[in-house]
């Protein structure tokens, strides 16, 4: 086996990282290489075990994005859901187990076989009534799920006209490799439309930046021009759906923004052809509401020093 570089990559939540706050990027994406390995130095494993945490709220999207995958996978080759009530049952025996092993602090020692959340790592005060909410909202979103009227055009959908599910895949912007992950994507008529799960009760957010990196990575795949993309958002909370097209985003102004991302990214780089990174280049945000919501406080000087108080 070779030895693994750390190569340079785009990717939409590697940018938002960067813009909450420098510093963090540096932990998540350069200061955690190598942490995998127990001969790496201390800092190095702490840094890493972090670096696979989850907070509460991202915790139960990660579960039910597992839960449709396993769903969208069966109905692709029976054509059938199973059963509501035995998916629902195996969705709270899996979010108590996850409870279990993170309190536990399972994660310290095999940080990718357990999920550990950031409030117990960082004994942060939720309450039961609040763990039990987030549960009802996962179950929730698996109700509506089974409840979609798209679903019966899904049934009916020929085995080769599915194109991913829950795949990481890339293309490539001025040679970056720009990675994506489809939730859904299958071909109806001479469209192909993308379908992107939202677990998070808000409509308010503005995703057209995703979708029109999804699009562009389509028409590119599938040589199918923009116009013959339909993507659609799936609010699970709520059932409610939105849906975009090649006149509703931007796609030059979506690859404009990447290759600035991409070049703010690169020019933090003490030496950008080798992904080499110092962690001094790396600021701290200003922002110290991001700080109370981090992974690397442990590890982060800011924290240490008292600035995010």
């Amino acid at each position: 086996m070779g030895i693994l570089r750390n190569e340079f990559s785009w990717s939409k939540s590697r940018n938002e990282t960067l813009q909450s706050c420098p510093r963090r990027y540096w932990f998540h994406y350069y200061g955690s290489w190598g942490g995998w390995d127990w001969q790496s130095d201390p800092r190095t494993r702490e840094i890493y075990v972090l670096k696979q945490l989850h907070n509460r709220f991202a915790w139960i999207g990660v579960q039910v994005h597992k839960v449709l995958e396993e769903l969208l996978h069966h109905l692709r080759k029976s054509k059938s859901l199973p059963n509501y009530q035995s998916i629902a049952e195996n969705l709270q025996n899996r979010l108590r187990q996850d409870y279990r092993d993170s309190r536990d602090a399972k994660y310290r020692l095999r940080p990718k076989r357990f999920i550990g959340l950031v409030e117990h790592e960082y004994q942060l005060p939720v309450n039961d009534e609040e763990w039990r909410a987030l549960a009802t909202q996962a179950q929730t979103c698996v109700e509506n799920f089974y409840r979609l009227p798209l679903l019966n055009q899904l049934k009916d959908l020929d085995y080769s006209k599915w194109l991913e599910l829950e795949e990481l895949n890339y293309f490539q912007i001025d040679g970056c490799k720009i990675w994506v992950s489809l939730d859904a994507c299958y071909r109806s008529d001479d469209q192909i439309v993308l379908l992107d799960w939202k677990t998070g009760k808000s409509h308010e957010a503005d995703h057209s930046l995703q979708m029109g990196i999804y699009a562009m990575y389509t028409s590119e795949k599938w040589g199918i021009q923009p116009d013959l993309i339909l993507l659609k958002e799936v609010f699970l909370a709520t059932g409610k759906t939105r849906e975009y097209n090649s006149k509703s985003l931007d796609l030059e102004g979506v690859q404009n923004y990447v290759k600035e991302s991409i070049q703010q990214m690169q020019t933090l780089l003490s030496r950008p052809e080798q992904n080499h990174a110092e962690e001094s280049n790396f600021s701290f945000t200003d922002d110290t509401t991001q700080c109370a919501q981090c992974n690397f406080r442990k590890v982060c000087p800011k924290w240490h020093a008292g600035d995010s108080e």
